[in-house]
């Protein structure tokens, strides 16, 4: 394939480039295409024959690019040796660097008065008093950093050099540029000047100092610079900072130079000066964790008879040290030490660290002392002493039970668990040791989805004989169907299905005490089932009775699963269980009817048996609109009967919603969605009742605050471009079958119809001096309910053929909705 090069001949009208890559498969028609173009004209540049380069493979010569010249005028063609685009930007590149140093040497006072001869009186004294200000700034700040020496003439330009480095880089320092060039000629100077370390003056080795050490991703030898000039400074006794000698040490062992770091930190402390707080600090770390551990204990005791009041602290180094030699005595000896420094001052903090130090090196055994001396002495103290008033009980709670399972996860199998568990809980309050105090662990375990390490704390109640409470069961089992592992799920499910078993005992004992009798021929039972249907096995543990919420957790499972016989099979155990249906139940067993009877008419006949037991919600109303949509749907049902008209559901929608008291009605208003408003409108659409559609859209509006957007709209002018045919006709597309309106050029006019109402709304706006796309968000809402309203009216009037009796169908929709005042919008409809 030949590539040309235009730009390489525009910069040279005799010269241009061709990039040659043999022909694969693919671009041979390309070459045969362009030899019959080289064969009908002249000009046209023809393939050139290549040979392999020496040492280069086939392969390699098949996708390398070679570039040529070739003369216009004789045709002479020559191969180059790179890419002449690269080669144009690197000449670019010289240019422009040498323009800026032009510019950079071309800035003095002889260009500042060729600048201000050119100006106007005026603008000269404004650009005086600019450059004078400058001047001082710079002259402030570069003042006191020019080193001056007596050297050879030849190491006069090093030292210039130098010193304009630290005047740029003192005028702008957060160039990155400005910083290296610093580095580059500090380092050239020393290297050629050796008494410059000793003349440089503080303020310059404060420069180098921030410029070098500062941490930014373009300083990558930040560590190295900042030792180098540690060094620098030490040899000339100069000091910029306080502790500078700790500085580098810390330099060093953020370099791993640990041998370096220990012999500058001798040096430090083998000075005539008494030691200072913060080597004595640095030593026991860098000594500790160096496993020199006799050193570091001695330097923490020298601390602690030079400075009393140092934050004990300082020993977790020297615990940490002892744990990784073996010394676990000596080890839980330094707690015991800190925690006698410390006193009152140790926090929970600082029992977690101790307690996690000694699990990260599998110490059970001191972990749990820690965790009973936190419990006995610390913080938890005050808490547990007034438990049964403490108003953060919750609080309290979490943070011991974070501390308990840093214990039990060190457990190696479920043996060692129940025995650290037991010992934890003796460390315990007798008043937490009850089933609230593991609910709420429970809870946190659960929410974190470590449901193994919540089935252990439900073993641990059982065996510290407190029984768990159905709802901490209830969350557990429903961490279980979430977890999607098939073995926990399973597990789950025996779990429901013994807490079940045992409400029907219980029920079964009951109505046999009130009968007077010993016993009944047989007890009722989740395994007499009907169909086959498959319960799973006893668990071993006993388990606390059920309540509804285990029904809802079980029919949730099963409706994921879409296991209909289960729910059906939970739904007669509940009858004999004696408990009422409550509003989850009743959705999932309405949307059960829905998904496998397809009976719209069994479906509304269980809904009304139910519904004056139990409380609907917007999803209850959501599973009979889906039914709805179904039942108005002339593929698959015919006869159109046993279920409510569109009209029918709204109007009992309207009084349920109107029924309940303000709370509630608000928390289902705020459950409304656009899923079932699009089912309202839509259900409305295939009976082909705009006058009731319209109606349905302003109580909408009104009621839930929810207005029409570009879907109702389509949904609505689609309704109206198929209202000739008697059904919609369909086609099967990639998707499945798909609705469409029978004739596509009913829909665009019908559009037209509303694209012309929405254009003459907008126009009658800004007659009145309104514009509607600068309208708020409420007010825009507004309008688009007017015009969906207006639009609507008009197909009434062309159906009816009179305006009246068109407003008459729209007046009787209302009262059929059960909404008789509502106001349906603007009445004037277009002449269009």
């Amino acid at each position: 394939m030949h590539v040309f090069s235009l730009r390489r001949s525009t910069l040279q009208p005799r010269l241009f480039q061709q990039a040659c890559r043999l022909a694969s498969s693919n671009t041979r028609r390309i070459i045969a295409r362009n030899k019959a173009l080289a064969s009908a004209g002249k000009g046209i540049i023809r393939p050139v024959k290549l040979r392999p380069i020496d040492g280069q493979t086939k392969d390699e010569e098949e996708d390398a690019i070679r570039w040529f010249e070739q003369d216009v005028e004789t045709g002479a063609t020559r191969r180059m040796a790179g890419n002449p685009e690269e080669m144009e930007a690197e000449e670019l590149r010289r240019k422009i660097a040498a323009l800026e140093k032009e510019l950079k040497e071309y800035r003095n006072e002889d260009s500042d008065e060729d600048m201000l001869a050119a100006l106007d009186p005026e603008d000269r004294a404004k650009v005086e008093k600019a450059l004078k200000e400058r001047d001082q700034h710079e002259a402030n700040l570069t003042s006191g950093l020019t080193v001056s020496l007596d050297m050879p003439p030849l190491a006069v330009p090093l030292l210039k050099k130098f010193n304009q480095a630290l005047r740029d880089a003192a005028i702008a320092p957060t160039m990155i540029t400005r910083r290296k060039d610093l580095w580059r000629w500090y380092g050239r100077a020393k290297y050629n000047i050796p008494a410059l370390s000793s003349m440089i003056p503080k303020k310059a080795w404060q420069l180098l100092w921030d410029l070098q050490s500062a941490d930014s991703p373009t300083n990558l030898e930040r560590l190295d610079h900042m030792e180098q000039l540690l060094r620098d400074m030490a040899e000339t006794q100069m000091e910029i900072m306080p502790d500078q000698p700790l500085v580098l040490i810390d330099t060093l062992l953020a370099l791993h130079k640990t041998e370096e770091a220990i012999r500058s930190w001798q040096q430090a402390y083998d000075s005539p000066a008494p030691p200072s707080e913060g080597l004595l600090r640095l030593g026991v770390r860098l000594f500790s964790e160096n496993d020199q551990l006799d050193k570091a204990q001695k330097i923490m005791m020298q601390l602690f008879d030079l400075f009393p009041e140092h934050d004990p602290r300082i020993i977790m180094p020297i615990l940490t040290a002892d744990l990784r030699a073996g010394k676990d005595e000596l080890a839980f000896g330094c707690y015991v030490l800190m925690s006698q420094k410390l006193g009152e001052k140790m926090d929970m903090e600082d029992y977690d660290v101790v307690s996690l130090t000694f699990l990260e090196y599998g110490k059970k055994d001191f972990a749990l002392a820690v965790f009973r001396d936190m419990m006995l002495r610390g913080p938890n103290k005050q808490v547990s002493e007034a438990f049964l008033g403490a108003s953060g009980q919750n609080e309290a709670y979490e943070k011991v039970y974070e501390r308990m399972e840093w214990l039990v996860d060190s457990a190696k199998d479920a043996t060692e668990v129940n025995a650290l568990s037991l010992k934890t809980l003796s460390a315990l309050p007798t008043e937490w040791q009850n089933k609230f105090f593991f609910g709420s662990w429970l809870k946190k375990l659960i929410g974190m989805r470590q449901l193994e390490a919540a089935t252990k704390v439900v073993e641990l109640m059982y065996e510290r004989g407190i029984e768990p409470d159905p709802k901490h069961i209830n969350g557990l089992i429903g961490g279980f169907f979430r977890s999607a592992v098939p073995n926990l799920q399973e597990r789950g499910e025996q779990m429901a299905w013994k807490m079940i078993q045992r409400r029907l005992e219980q029920q079964y004992l009951q109505r046999a005490a009130k009968r007077g009798e010993d016993v009944e021929p047989a007890a009722p039972s989740v395994y007499d089932t009907e169909n086959g249907v498959t319960i799973p096995a006893h668990l071993a543990r006993p388990v606390p009775m059920a309540t509804i919420e285990t029904f809802n957790v079980l029919v949730l499972h099963y409706t994921v699963k879409r296991q209909w016989a289960l729910i059906h099979h939970l739904d007669r155990m509940r009858r004999p269980a004696h408990y009422k249906m409550d509003t989850a139940f009743f959705n999932h067993i309405l949307n059960m009817y829905a998904q496998t009877y397809h009976e719209e008419e069994r479906l509304w006949r269980r809904f009304l048996s139910e519904a004056k037991h139990v409380d609907s919600d917007i999803e209850t109303y959501t599973i009979l609109w889906t039914a709805q949509l179904e039942h108005l749907n002339p593929k698959i049902n015919k006869d159109r009967k046993g279920f409510p008209t569109p009209r029918q559901l709204f109007g009992l929608m309207t009084s349920w919603l109107s029924s309940q008291d303000g709370k509630r009605q608000g928390l289902l208003i705020q459950e409304f969605t656009p899923e079932i408003y699009a089912k309202i409108v839509s259900s409305f659409c295939l009976q082909k009742d705009f006058a009731g559609c319209l109606v349905a859209l302003h109580v909408i509006a009104r009621t839930y605050n929810e207005f029409p957007d570009p879907d109702i709209a389509r949904i609505i002018i689609t309704a109206v471009s198929n209202m000739p045919e008697k059904e919609p006709t369909t086609f099967r597309g990639r998707r499945g079958r798909q609705q469409l309106p029978a004739d596509q050029l009913r829909l665009k006019n019908t559009s037209k119809v509303m694209a012309a109402l929405a254009q003459k709304r907008a126009k009658a706006a800004a007659d009145r001096g309104i514009d509607i796309a600068e309208m708020e968000i409420e007010t825009r809402q507004e309008e688009s309910l007017n015009l969906v309203s207006e639009f609507i009216r008009l197909v009434l009037v062309r159906v009816h053929g009179d305006v009246g009796v068109a407003e008459e169908s729209i007046r009787t929709a209302a009262i059929a909705l059960q909404s008789p005042e509502i106001k349906t919008g603007d009445k004037t409809c277009s002449d269009i």
